[in-house]
Parts: C-alpha cells; sequence; structure tokens
C-alpha cells in the first residue's frame, strides 16, 4: 500500500491549493456570527489568496522540520513558535507569554489560556497527514505535540489529532464516514470535540437541512462571540452567550456535517460551511485541503485556483528572520514536503507492511493524554515528567508540591538507583530535603517508574518569577552523565473579572467589552 511519487505529489499539491482556496473564500467573513449566503469568493480579487495563519503555521513546522529532522517534539515546535510567530492574541499570544517566562508545553498551552478550547491548532494538521500518509497513528501523535504548544489539556488538542488521523487515513480511504469513524477513534469518547462531531454526524443521517444544523449547533454548541459581529436575530436568540473561548466543539461539527451534506462536491461542502459562520477560514479550508489531499490538485475547479493564484502569502511568520525560507508558492511547498516525507519512510520503514491496514487507533493510542498534564525531558537512560500538581504558581505561606515522574529507558535490562540534588533559590525551603536517592528498574518490564515529590515553601516573595534546577544522576559513576530539569514558579496574582458588553455604534458592529 503506497502511493507512486506522482500520485502522492497530485495529492499534497491538492492539499495546500484546497488550504488556501478554502481559507480564501471563507476569510472575508471569519468570526462572523451570520448565515453566509455564498457561492464564489466576495472579497476584492487581485489574483493572489488571502494570507491566512492556518497555512503559515504549517510552512512555519515545515522549517523546523527541516533544520531539526523528523524527531522534533512539543519543545522544539514551542521554540519556532515563540520566536517567529508573531501574532500575539488569544492562544498564540498566551502560549508566547507563557513560553518566554520558561513555561514548557502542555503548560505553555494551559496556564491562563482562555483559548485552549478554540480552533488555533486543528487548522494547521494538514502537515502531519502529508507526512505520514495512510499512517494516522504518527500523524495523529505529531499533532499532539503540536496543539499542547498552545492549547495544552484543552478541546483543542483532540480536534487537532482528529483532523491529522482523518486527513492520513484519507489518503487511502474514501469512504467518508469511516474516514470519520476512524479519526474518532483517535480521541476521547467523551470529550466535547467528539461529542459534536458525533452529533454533526446524526443531524446529516436524520436529513437536517444546513439551516436546520445551524440552529442545532447555535443552541447547543457555540462559545462566547460577543466580541465579534452577531447578526440581529442571531442576538435575539441569545447565540452569544457561550462559554468564552468554547469555539472548537461548534466548528468541527460544521467540518463533520458539510463533508457529509456536500459528499465529494467540493463547493458545496466548503459553501455550506461558510454559510454556517463562525471560523469560516477554518472551516472552509480544512474542508478544502481534504478534498485535494482525496482527489489531487487537478480535481479542484479552476474557476477556484485562477483568481488567487498558487502563491502563499503569508501574515503571521516573521518576515525578517524568514522571508527567504519561505516557500514560494504551493508547488515549492509541496516539494519541500515530499522531501520530508521520503525520510519519513526511510526512517520509519513505512510501507513494509502487506495487506490493507487498519487505520482505527490502538487501544492504548489514548494514553498520550497523560502527557497532557506533564512536562516531558527525555534522554538515552531516563524518561523525566515534571507535574506541577495544579497551576505553576508558588504564593508567599502556601506549599507549593511538584512531583517528577522518573522512568529507567536504558535498553539494556538495568536496575539503577538514581540521586537528586534540587537547586533553589535561597529563599525558598524543600521538604522532605534537597537531595533524595530513589531506585528505577527495568522500565521496558513495567517496574520502572517512580514518583518523587518536593513540597516548596517560601515566606515572604522577592521576585515575580523563582527558577529551579533538578539535578539527577546514576549512582554508577560508570554512566558518567549528569541530567537536569529546570522548571519555573510564578509569583502572580490577580482574579478573572467577567466582562459586561455593550453595543457601541451602529448595528453591524460587534459588541465591545466595558474596559
Amino acid at each position: 500500500m503506497k502511493l507512486s511519487k506522482e500520485e502522492y505529489a497530485r495529492r499534497v499539491e491538492g492539499c495546500w491549493m484546497g488550504k488556501n482556496v478554502g481559507g480564501t473564500l471563507g476569510m472575508p467573513m471569519e468570526w462572523n456570527r451570520q448565515e453566509n449566503h455564498i457561492s464564489y469568493y466576495t472579497h476584492d480579487i487581485s489574483g493572489e489568496p488571502l494570507p491566512n495563519d492556518d497555512l503559515d503555521i504549517q510552512v512555519l513546522w515545515l522549517l523546523a522540520l527541516e533544520d531539526h529532522g523528523l524527531h522534533l517534539d512539543a519543545k522544539i515546535l514551542g521554540q519556532y513558535f515563540n520566536e517567529l510567530m508573531i501574532f500575539t492574541h488569544a492562544e498564540y499570544g498566551t502560549a508566547k507569554a507563557n513560553l518566554r517566562v520558561g513555561l514548557e508545553p502542555p503548560y505553555s498551552g494551559s496556564y491562563n489560556n482562555s483559548f485552549k478550547d478554540s480552533c488555533g491548532s486543528f487548522i494547521r494538521s494538514e502537515i502531519w497527514a502529508c507526512l505520514f500518509p495512510g499512517y494516522p497513528e504518527l500523524a495523529a501523535k505529531y499533532a499532539f505535540e503540536d496543539a499542547i504548544v498552545d492549547h495544552g489539556d484543552g478541546e483543542g488538542v483532540y480536534a487537532e489529532v482528529f483532523t491529522a488521523a482523518l486527513e492520513s487515513a484519507a489518503f487511502f480511504e474514501e469512504d467518508l464516514t469511516k474516514l470519520l469513524d476512524i479519526a474518532l477513534s483517535y480521541i476521547p469518547e467523551g470529550c466535547a470535540v467528539a461529542k459534536a462531531i458525533r452529533a454533526g454526524i446524526q443531524c446529516y443521517d436524520k436529513g437536517m437541512t444546513p439551516e436546520e444544523a445551524r440552529e442545532f449547533v447555535m443552541q447547543n454548541f457555540i462559545g462566547h462571540i460577543e466580541w465579534h459581529y452577531i447578526a440581529p436575530k442571531d442576538e435575539e436568540k441569545g447565540y452569544g452567550e457561550g462559554p468564552f473561548g468554547w469555539d472548537v466543539p461548534s466548528n468541527l461539527f460544521i467540518i463533520a456535517y458539510c463533508l457529509l451534506y456536500g459528499a465529494d462536491d467540493l463547493e458545496k461542502s466548503m459553501c455550506t460551511a461558510v454559510y454556517f459562520g463562525e471560523d469560516t477560514d477554518c472551516t472552509a479550508g480544512t474542508i478544502a485541503a481534504l478534498y485535494g489531499l482525496r482527489h489531487g490538485i487537478d480535481a479542484i475547479d479552476k474557476k477556484w485556483i485562477e483568481p488567487i493564484g498558487a502563491k502563499i502569502k503569508t501574515i503571521s511568520i516573521d518576515p525578517f528572520r524568514m522571508e527567504k525560507r519561505i516557500p514560494k508558492d504551493v508547488t515549492e511547498f509541496s516539494a519541500r514536503v515530499a522531501k520530508l516525507h521520503e525520510q519519513a519512510v526511510e526512517e520509519f520503514g513505512l510501507y513494509r507492511e502487506e495487506g490493507v491496514p487498519d487505520f482505527r487507533a490502538k487501544p492504548w493510542f489514548q494514553n498520550i493524554y497523560d502527557e497532557m498534564k506533564v512536562v516531558r525531558y527525555l534522554s538515552e537512560y531516563l524518561n523525566v515528567r515534571l507535574d506541577y500538581c495544579g497551576e505553576p504558581t508558588i504564593h508567599p505561606g502556601e506549599p507549593k508540591r511538584v512531583r517528577f515522574l522518573i522512568s529507567n529507558t536504558a535498553k539494556t535490562i538495568s536496575s539503577e538507583r538514581i540521586w537528586m540534588h534540587l537547586f533553589t533559590p535561597d529563599e525558598v525551603q524543600v521538604s522532605p530535603s534537597k537531595d533524595l536517592t530513589t531506585f528505577v528498574t527495568m522500565g521496558h518490564m513495567g517496574g520502572g517508574i517512580r514518583a518523587v515529590e518536593f513540597d516548596l515553601l517560601i515566606e515572604e516573595a522577592r521576585a515575580p518569577l523563582y527558577r529551579f534546577v533538578l539535578e539527577l544522576g546514576f549512582e554508577d559513576s560508570k554512566r558518567g552523565r549528569l541530567y537536569h530539569i529546570p522548571f519555573v514558579l510564578l509569583n502572580e496574582g490577580g482574579a478573572l473579572v467577567p466582562a459586561k458588553f455593550e453595543k457601541i455604534g451602529p448595528p453591524n458592529c460587534p459588541n465591545q467589552p466595558r474596559v
């Protein structure tokens, strides 16, 4: 089971062209809560696509892959995200602020992040599918590393895992209903994203019209949107009152419903998605990218391509540091992704199996979500997971517990005693001690994980941020290695005060918070 190089190239180029087409179609209506009755582009056509972060961040991941190879993780992606992605709003800005003070993924994406249940990650999943076509588990694992950078332990993570698995399997599975079922197997059954997707499927199965399905999603899955425009009839119905930042369930509902409703009709699928409103460039862009990935670039009607061309027009990548490295167009982007895919074939031993694989998730895939609460530090002999046991904060007179899960990852059978020393600022008291030992054995046989906890106390806070380092070493000096786990605790206060929104300006203006 393997695509020819020519077929693979045709599909990948179709994916990125579809992303440009759908994103450009939906961008003018992005985040307006209204019915959008369109059948074609509505912007002033200039021969270029509209810039879109949905594609931008995937270009950024391309650069990270080219620099570091295929074996990158959330920390490396977080570095590129922080340094080279210039948007500073919503989940993007929150993650960047957290990364700057030393909070690593997933805490960079979860701490103080009202938008961790929003749409910023599922929109950038296609690159993982194109790296691993027909290997949804691999695509989903990379999507997980990606999503926790700015969505932490939120629903946004499940959304990107879902779309990456869907898109990877779509290189070989043609049935849309089966594809949705395959992708659902990669996320927790009870998460809000899964419930919304199943609801979208059920609305289609019941024969609901787009108008009826839109009413259903407005009544059951919407987030708060008053800071954008809401159509008067939607506002009268109270369709601005969902939870703040609760955006990804509704938009995954829209994608699931519109994929089935439009079937293999690209125009019908993506225009219906834009009709629903909400995150229109993301829903239409994901649907069109999936269409191009499934059918190839030559299946996209030229009426969608000719007015915008094949250029990649960025908006959120640092133009000074990255300008010469950004692909100029869809063709170059596709060729560079194809080169990485060839590396993946060799490094991961892809396409060596016989027969048709089962694309559904293995039962143990769900274990990956245990990593949504810990920072991982992997090395040749040790896997150390840092658990902040809640918020990554410390306050005067209040004990703060941090927990380390230590695994023996030696490739040979070994039992080891590890000594630890916790380096702290002078004013921090540590219990039971700054120096501890623990015994780890044969991690690959199930008995090699130990939990070590430190309770930290500061009587008077003198700084807004405190830095710590846990040093670990093997009792057996033949290893000759030390391991260092840095982490920070913030002395941060302030309570979230709910905003009151007011209509300021004409009816077509959004409601504004009184600040």
